[in-house]
């Protein structure tokens, strides 16, 4: 069986697979959560640890707490182990959890195809119908849209991230939730229209990360919500090299 840690910015998700199936599944701010699910897993043979980081001063200590758990070594996602044409200037900047969701969405879904993911920042990443990542758009996320709002007016709070009613807000809460949530909404139709008329192609558009199933609900173009591509493209990364 093979554990797969993701370390973003601002959480971390992790999965226990057996073979191709995602068995158990966490997602965590706080190391002792990381810690009670790896207790949980003590039942489990536990072969191989492989690891998607964005955060580099955490990959060290969660290498450590892998290694004194069960002492193995870590598999480390770079972009050296894509299969994919990586059409880019600099693909050493290419983050590890995009390698992830690109590899992914190019072997579970026909290309060309738009990955959206939602975490500390939304992503677009583009694969093209021959199958290269031909590059993307960073964008504040949801959730850090928000609140560097609330931390950089001194009047306003912070709210529930949800939809209101009307796109009008009548107070100043519901203000904002229309300004995050909606402009959210079309933030990802314009963006992904912009790419298609930028490069002539008919995308299937994928949705990942902590608020695509909320965002979802919104959207009106076709697509699909994969809440775990970034796990299983990091299994289909390690399986591309061994």
């Amino acid at each position: 069986m093979k554990i797969v840690i993701d370390i973003g910015n601002t959480s971390i998700t992790a999965g226990l697979f057996e073979r191709k199936k995602l068995v158990k599944r966490i997602h965590f701010k706080l190391k002792n959560e990381f810690d009670t699910f790896l207790d949980s897993l003590d039942s489990y043979d536990i072969k191989i640890s492989i690891i998607s980081s964005v955060v580099p001063q955490k990959t060290n200590e969660y290498i450590k707490i892998i290694k004194e758990k069960y002492n193995l070594e870590s598999f480390l996602i770079n972009y050296k182990c894509c299969p994919l044409d990586l059409d880019v200037t600099e693909p050493e900047s290419i983050g590890a959890d995009r390698l992830c969701n690109i590899t992914a969405a190019s072997i579970d879904y026909d290309c060309p195809v738009i990955v959206v993911d939602f975490g500390t920042s939304t992503t677009f990443d583009v694969i093209n119908s021959e199958k290269q990542f031909i590059g993307g758009v960073i964008a504040p996320g949801v959730e850090t849209s928000a609140q560097y709002l609330v931390d950089k007016a001194a009047l306003l709070n912070s709210v529930p991230l949800k939809f209101p009613e009307n796109a009008i807000g009548k107070v100043t809460k519901t203000n904002i939730q229309s300004g995050i949530m909606y402009g959210a909404v079309d933030q990802v139709e314009g963006m992904i229209q912009r790419i298609i008329l930028e490069t002539n192609e008919k995308y299937q558009i994928l949705l990942t990360g902590g608020f695509s199933i909320l965002i979802s609900e919104k959207l009106k173009m076709n697509h699909i919500v994969d809440i775990d591509l970034t796990l299983r493209g990091m299994l289909h990364l390690y399986e591309h090299q061994h």
